[in-house]
């Protein structure tokens, strides 16, 4: 009783200005914290190597870049349906099938990785061979890492997935600081080092938590109904996002080759590059909106629809959740889409000087940025839903658009450099907004047929048994 009053005069205390500042923090924190902290690490290093040997370190980092994109295309589909289906399996109290499952996603994503990323850089690089087992490492490293990251998102942990973040990036810097490497291979093992620290953490703690017995490979994640149509739709969404980045790098003209594996587009990698860095912004706004404002209303949705409670109640949520889904794309729009317009202002009076060549390249990109983070919203309200043929259309049309509206952009000439993702961002948030308008209008029929669905199944088990 004394421990009970003294937390609660504790927490009186507190101004509720200074707690909700804190929780803002958090949350943003956990929403592009990963990113901004990588962004950090990646230019202090940049600016090092710099500064010694008066040159930026180019091959390391479109090793990063290649890594990365290769990574989040090869594990986005498959930590996807992991992370859907963990959580029907934590509801029904399997813990030892979240550990065995773990293990075998583990399997299977290391050794697309590791395959993969071998057969590419040792066929077409020319790099040197550490340099090629660093790539391959590196590569792998990541794509655990995007697993990690996915299954602690699914367990409400994303505080202490951000807590081994922030150890393995101050590890990473505490090592380049200590060592100053100047060459790409002792880079490449700075930084591969500070991603493995979160990697391995996360580990640590799921099997700690989850293993109760010997494990086994579980492929059931797999088998799950809707589960290919789910890891296409990643699979799709991912590629689509690396899309028109790979028709500027390797297309005659505007892409540069460091060799017949590592291609670049200076003038638009670094404009995109920061392009997708100021939509941080629109991500935590996606997350909140996500977090506070759309899984709360739906889930008291089915519980209330599951347990038969009146229409009135149904209607109450369902109207929530609508109004939820309005209020967060109106912030994307007004918000993010705000602070796009004000930097564009800037750039036109040049009070902002940008390091490109290319006066128009940013400005279509910046702007294509909002409709994708838009688009990014009602993509993540369509996979809560479980809407995977909305799912696969809408991202499918978007890696095909992008990719297409890109070819026709370089055709067309500089001009229109950057006109292709956002076309293609504008074109997929409209259809996104109308599949997300459709699935919710009919939200009670989609539940109810699945609650019948499972009752069927149930009842099939039981007459079998």
């Amino acid at each position: 009783m004394p421990g009970t009053i003294f937390l609660l005069e504790r927490r009186t205390k507190k101004p509720l200005l200074t707690l909700s500042a804190v929780r803002e923090a958090g949350d943003s924190f956990e929403a592009i914290g990963p990113w901004f902290l990588t962004v950090f690490s990646l230019v202090v290093m940049g600016l090092g190597v710099s500064i010694i040997t008066g040159k930026p370190p180019l091959l390391f980092y479109l090793m990063i870049t290649y890594g990365t994109a290769l990574s989040l295309i090869l594990s986005s589909p498959l930590h996807s349906m992991f992370a859907r289906y963990l959580a029907d399996e934590i509801f029904l109290g399997h813990l030892q099938e979240v550990a065995s499952g773990m293990l075998a996603l583990t399997v299977l994503v290391a050794g697309l990785s590791l395959g993969l990323s071998s057969l590419m850089i040792f066929y077409f690089s020319t790099i040197s061979a550490a340099l090629k087992v660093g790539f391959v490492a590196l590569t792998t490293i990541l794509s655990l890492l995007w697993c990690i990251s996915s299954v602690f998102s699914a367990l409400q942990k994303e505080r202490l997935m951000f807590k081994l973040f922030i150890g393995g990036v101050s590890f990473g810097l505490c090592l380049f600081l200590l060592l100053k490497p100047r060459g790409t291979e002792r880079l490449l093992l700075v930084f591969s080092i500070g991603m493995l620290v979160p990697t391995a953490g996360g580990y640590g703690y799921l099997v700690k938590l989850y293993m109760r017995e010997k494990l086994f490979l579980n492929w059931a994640f797999l088998r799950k109904k809707g589960a290919v149509r789910l890891g296409f739709s990643l699979f799709s969404f991912t590629l689509g996002f690396w899309a028109d980045k790979m028709v500027f790098w390797f297309f005659p003209g505007t892409g540069d080759a460091y060799d017949p594996f590592f291609h670049y587009s200076a003038e638009y990698d670094f404009p995109f590059f920061i392009a997708i860095t100021l939509m941080m912004i629109g991500s935590l706004l996606v997350y909140k909106g996500m977090k506070r404002r759309i899984t709360g209303p739906y889930e008291a949705f089915v519980y209330k629809l599951y347990n038969n409670f009146p229409f009135r109640e149904l209607a109450l949520e369902k109207f929530r959740l609508v109004q939820g889904i309005g209020q967060v794309s109106s912030s994307i729009l007004l918000f993010y889409g705000g602070l796009s317009l004000l930097v564009l202002f800037f750039l036109y009076f040049r009070s902002i000087p940008f390091p490109w060549k290319n006066p128009f390249v940013f400005h279509y990109l910046l702007l294509g940025s909002i409709f994708f983070s838009l688009y990014f919203f009602y993509f993540l309200v369509l996979q809560y839903l479980d809407d995977f043929k909305g799912l696969v259309l809408l991202n499918t049309l978007f890696l095909f658009t992008n990719s297409g509206f890109t070819f026709i952009s370089i055709k067309l000439g500089w001009k229109f450099f950057g006109t292709g993702f956002m076309a293609a961002s504008v074109i997929s948030a409209l259809t996104a907004f109308f599949l997300v308008n459709g699935r919710v209008g009919g939200l009670e029929y989609e539940v109810f047929r699945k609650a019948v669905e499972e009752q069927r199944k149930e009842k099939g088990k039981g007459s079998n048994g």
